[in-house]
């Protein structure tokens, strides 16, 4: 049977995306690593599985992440599975997902065509208060898991 080892790369200001990934890690027994602290962020290519996830910030990803994927050079091409959390404005979780995979494909990268998104309460948005709420955590547990096995296939 085939073994994928994973990764989280995340960025997260309000603690949304990092419950999220948290999860994740749970689910998928690996580790993460949140870009913009000062940790060293990890070897690509000890992993066959990246996750990236980001809150959306005026319609863009965390800048910090967008830089981090943009800096990467990589051996080999990976397979990347996104993810995000956000308020619920317009289409810019599809304009976020779009900008990122561009950037992963231009560096010879495969990118998931099956994301994840849930809101991402903020105290002055309240139709979104209170998410990721339980069923938001249980679905990313799920996604994780089908992301993996279609990796695997």
């Amino acid at each position: 049977m085939l073994t994928i080892e994973p990764i989280v790369l995340y960025s997260s200001k309000g603690g949304n995306t990092e419950k999220i990934t948290r999860v994740i890690m749970s689910e998928l027994g690996c580790d993460s690593v949140r870009i913009g602290d000062s940790r060293v962020p990890p070897y690509l290519d000890d992993f066959d599985l990246v996750f990236v996830g980001t809150g959306i910030y005026w319609g863009n990803p965390n800048p910090d992440l967008e830089n981090f994927l943009l800096s990467i050079a990589l051996r080999n091409p990976k397979t990347f599975a996104l993810f995000l959390t956000w308020g619920g404005a317009g289409k810019t979780n599809e304009v976020v997902f779009t900008k990122l995979t561009k950037i992963l494909e231009a560096k010879g990268h495969r990118v998931m065509n099956n994301t994840f998104s849930c809101y991402g309460g903020r105290k002055f948005v309240l139709a979104r208060r209170g998410h990721p709420n339980r069923d938001d955590l249980e679905a990313a547990r799920q996604w994780a898991r089908s992301i993996v096995n279609g990796v695997k296939e």
